[in-house]
């Protein structure tokens, strides 16, 4: 038995890059495209594109020359690969000012599906938004969506107590944009979005430039 290919991090971290942009390219009826296309679109390198496309398990994910690769074909191999599909359902927790703005922007249609209702803790926010059910945060278990497992959290309040519950009703994956500490069991998920850190980082790496 041949030995499975070892899949660095950074190739990982490039997958759902490649899946948003050939899912626009979809969207506007692309069939076919080259890894120059691709490599034009996500400013990566076509090497790298080529390179880390021989990582996916499917046959149909090898380019023709002359042709390129199969649009649909490429679409499903990443989702595939990353677990993730068109029809993912996203609830959104706080809808807030960010949390709103969220709801508003909503373009998941390229990358893991859409935001399907979101919760909130003020009952005069409770109706639909942008199309969006929203719910009081009493009624999470009540009118949970089935099968979810991705989270986005807009909150200050509670938000532990918010957590516990959302991974016992089955949530894999939390976004956070809370800046509070909370703690997850094995199994599940954070990606923290904090905007503080991401400027102090970029300030460490403007330094770093003009001191070269």
């Amino acid at each position: 038995m041949a030995e499975k290919k070892k899949i660095s991090r950074a190739t990982m971290a490039r997958f759902p890059i490649y899946l948003k942009a050939l899912r626009a390219m979809g969207h506007i009826g692309k069939d076919n495209f080259l890894s120059s296309e691709l490599a034009e679109v996500t400013h990566i390198q076509d090497t790298t594109i080529r390179r880390d496309f021989g990582f996916l398990p499917q046959k149909e994910t090898l380019g023709k020359r002359g042709y390129g690769y199969d649009t649909n074909h490429m679409i499903e191999a990443l989702s595939e690969m990353l677990g993730l599909g068109l029809d993912e359902s996203i609830i959104l927790i706080g809808v807030g000012n960010l949390g709103s703005a969220i709801l508003k922007y909503n373009r998941w249609k390229y990358t893991v599906g859409k935001i399907v209702c979101a919760y909130d803790a003020n009952p005069d926010k409770v109706g639909s938004v942008y199309g969006i059910d929203i719910y009081n945060i009493d009624d999470l278990e009540t009118s949970f969506p089935d099968k979810c497992k991705i989270a986005i959290l807009c909150i200050s309040d509670n938000v532990q107590e918010t957590v516990n519950r959302l991974v016992k009703l089955g949530v894999k994956g939390i976004v956070d944009f809370t800046h509070n500490h909370f703690v997850v069991p094995k199994g599940v998920e954070v990606q923290s979005v904090d905007v503080v850190v991401a400027i102090q980082e970029l300030e460490l790496k403007m330094k770093a430039n003009e001191e070269e």
